[in-house]
């Protein structure tokens, strides 16, 4: 064999075995679906990217009276201030909590949103120095200890 031809299998060979260990490196290291991260995240990229995380608080939100403009709108117009999300436990189970707040307002009316870790239940915790502190969405004693403020 040639030089040439040793010098190409070579090659070969290393592009193989870097290609195996992409393959292998990108596959979760158990056969279930991976946990998604509940930590990191903002509530306007997740709202926008997640069905079941938007619909439950759409419906949590709609037609409820006193709201602050900032928070009716949020679905639709995030043009609030969002913290990244933390993972919590509650009861045993994981779940997201989400703190945002009213730009330029945010010591006045801020807001919390206690996600399941699926996004179909939601509990929203608000302070407004103008409506006061509302609750919605049924939590639970170690979900609003969880949540509010």
């Amino acid at each position: 064999m040639t030089g040439r031809r040793r010098q190409y299998r070579g090659s070969l060979r290393s592009v193989a075995t870097a290609a195996a260990l992409m393959v292998a490196f990108s596959l979760p290291l158990h056969a279930g679906e991976p946990e998604p991260s509940l930590s990191g995240n903002f509530l306007p990229q997740v709202i926008a990217a997640s069905a079941p995380h938007r619909e439950a608080l759409e419906t949590l939100l709609r037609g409820r009276r006193g709201l602050p403009p900032w928070i009716r709108a949020m679905v639709s117009r995030p043009k609030y201030v969002a913290l990244a999300s933390k993972r919590v436990t509650v009861d045993g189970k994981a779940m997201q909590l989400f703190s945002a707040c009213e730009a330029g307002r945010c010591a006045e009316s801020r807001l919390r949103a206690l996600f399941s870790a699926d996004g179909k239940r939601v509990t929203v915790y608000i302070r407004d120095a103008r409506q006061g502190h509302l609750v919605f969405g049924d939590p639970t004693p170690a979900e609003r200890l969880a949540g509010d403020f």
